[in-house]
């Protein structure tokens, strides 16, 4: 459940941070030759990989009820 926690988390603040990173810097942010445009990319795929963030959710749901009645 820990690395499904931390996974989430990482995945969405990434996420937020590149989507704040973009607004920022405007139409320029989505230029080819940008470094926020090819960050944001990425970003993408990280929220994909291994899962995504509603599968880390269930993940983490169905530890927590499992264990509820503990």
């Amino acid at each position: 459940m820990e690395a499904s926690c931390c996974k989430y988390f990482a995945s969405e603040m990434c996420g937020r941070v590149a989507d704040r990173a973009v607004q920022v810097h405007g139409g320029s942010g989505y230029m080819a030759e940008s470094p926020i445009e090819r960050f944001y990319r990425d970003v993408r795929l990280f929220r994909l990989y291994e899962g995504t963030s509603q599968i880390q959710q269930l993940v983490i749901a169905r530890h927590l009820i499992r264990n509820a009645g503990r």
